[in-house]
């Protein structure tokens, strides 16, 4: 009988130690999982100014409904960084409490290109005198579409031109002209969404 009870008294702690170092491991993998949901919902909400995004992310959030800001662009990394194109991006969109994100056409694999040739393809059956995908510029994303204001606008806007240009005459981004059609963009996109009613959703 006391063997019996010594034997019980051991399965018993061994079954609660099993028991509590269960428990640990399933709150550890729950605290896991809640920094991570974190995570996610801190990446899902874009600080003001730019955010750097991919061509699936943009296809997803469009495809989802989402209605944000897009910069677009073809150009060559070194003519970015020289031009200050990014910095003056950022510093515009702050100035105006706007978060918006980008991309760079140019760093993408082939793969990837051929699902922008097939969105711009599509964007492209539509009347419009600018194509954020070819000229480069910023997209209004909402309705599962691309839509531009400057075909809203009716007038034209080709930053893949204007970037490779401000690099061979060493100018930048920040010098007065270009920075006013910087402004003036946003100001474009601003009044878009205003006169469409389009409620940012990101």
């Amino acid at each position: 009988m006391g063997d019996d009870g010594k034997f019980m008294r051991k399965r018993t702690l061994f079954t609660l130690i099993v028991v509590s170092v269960l428990l640990v491991l399933s709150a550890c993998g729950g605290t896991d999982s809640a920094a991570e949901d974190k995570i996610d919902e801190i990446n899902e909400t874009p600080k003001t100014g730019l955010n750097e995004t991919t061509i699936d992310e943009v296809i997803a959030k469009k495809d989802d409904n989402k209605a944000f800001y897009v910069l677009m662009y073809d150009a060559k990394k070194k003519y970015v960084k020289n031009t200050k194109l990014l910095e003056v991006y950022d510093k515009a969109l702050k100035d105006k409490d706007m978060p918006a994100f980008y991309l760079n056409l140019n760093t993408l694999d082939d793969e990837k290109k051929q699902k922008v040739e097939a969105v711009s393809e599509s964007y492209s059956n539509r009347t419009s005198g600018h194509n954020p995908f070819e000229d480069g510029g910023m997209a209004v994303v909402h309705g599962g579409q691309f839509n531009s204001a400057y075909a809203y606008q009716g007038s034209a806007w080709i930053l893949n031109t204007l970037i490779g240009k401000a690099n061979t005459e060493n100018n930048t981004f920040r010098d007065e002209g270009l920075y006013s059609k910087v402004e003036k963009e946003i100001q474009f996109n601003i009044d878009y969404i205003n006169e469409e009613n389009v409620e940012l959703t990101y």
